[in-house]
């Protein structure tokens, strides 16, 4: 068995590493005023990065981070900037502030999200929307083939268990969304392009404001009972413990991957299965006809002894 003086070593190691990969970098956050924001920003300080900008619909938070860290690290070492991530244009215009601030933007953390399923719209546009304006302007400030020099992007997503977040339907879809956006702007055609490194965070359940109030926020009052008996199933962790579990990750994660963080526990990498080898087998030999096209640019007609013979339109 390792003793202390071994893993002490090893933490020291792991720390120095995580310090020259972070020190001297800038860094923007959306969602940075409170809980897994937050917890980020003041990592990357501890690690010793040059300059933040956090950007928050919270301007009464964001305002009071900026001074307290201000009297921490001294001044301009965080700017905050209040915006809906939702609004591009307004988006944009916070880029074009954060980069005022720090010269460059070398790591982008988008992290802005909100659960409440009664306002579902806001909650999509939020979700979906606001991470859909920060990745495209990060692909615009740090691709090298535009103004910046490469750099990593993070998509917070997260550990998705269908069974704890049957309450949430929309929420989980707007989760699931991430990690289709991530892999799509992961692709090796566009990292070799742009030279951002694209990962995707998936934390489990963590205490936060918003997993505090999620009860609250169900589509009807009638599935909080169950929705507060499967979060007492589940092992709940600081932000802390995530924040601290990035850095590690932004050590050694290739583009394209995805991580998950749940249980106070290290990191580890997930994989994306490919669809062939999910295919399901069924008793007694059945399997569905293959389909066929009667006619180039006509509807398909699919064929099918079990079921009944019918039109489906192309997609």
């Amino acid at each position: 068995m390792e003793n202390e003086d071994t893993r002490s070593r090893r933490s020291s190691s792991s720390e120095k590493a995580i310090n020259g990969l972070v020190s001297g970098k800038n860094v923007l956050i959306t969602g940075g005023a409170a809980g897994l924001g937050n917890a980020f920003m003041n990592h990357f300080l501890k690690h010793g990065t040059n300059k933040i900008t956090i950007l928050d619909i919270d301007a009464e938070t964001g305002k009071r981070i900026e001074s307290s860290v201000e009297k921490s690290y001294g001044e301009k070492k965080v700017h905050f900037i209040h915006v809906d991530v939702s609004n591009y244009e307004l988006m944009a215009a916070a880029f074009e502030e954060a980069l005022n601030f720090m010269n460059d933007i070398d790591i982008v953390v988008n992290n802005a999200g909100i659960l409440d399923e009664r306002r579902w719209e806001k909650e999509i546009a939020v979700n979906i929307g606001g991470m859909v304006c920060t990745a495209l302007l990060a692909a615009k400030y740090l691709s090298r083939d535009q103004l910046g020099h490469g750099g990593t992007l993070v998509n917070i997503s997260q550990h998705i268990d269908i069974k704890s977040t049957a309450q949430l339907p929309i929420y989980t879809a707007t989760k699931h969304a991430i990690i289709g956006l991530s892999q799509s702007l992961a692709d090796s055609y566009q990292y070799e392009k742009t030279g951002i490194r694209v990962i995707t965070l998936c934390p489990g359940l963590t205490e936060t404001a918003l997993t505090v109030n999620s009860p609250n926020r169900l589509l009807s009052r009638v599935m909080k009972a169950d929705f507060v008996k499967n979060l007492e199933q589940l092992s709940i962790q600081t932000p802390y413990v995530v924040a601290q579990g990035l850095m590690s990750i932004l050590r050694i994660a290739e583009s394209g991957t995805i991580w998950v963080i749940e249980n106070g526990r290290s990191p580890y990498e997930v994989y994306v299965p490919n669809p062939r080898s999910l295919r399901r087998t069924y008793k007694n030999n059945f399997t569905l006809a293959e389909t066929k096209v009667i006619t180039k640019g006509r509807p398909i007609r699919e064929v099918c002894d079990n079921t009944r013979t019918g039109l489906m339109s192309c997609a």
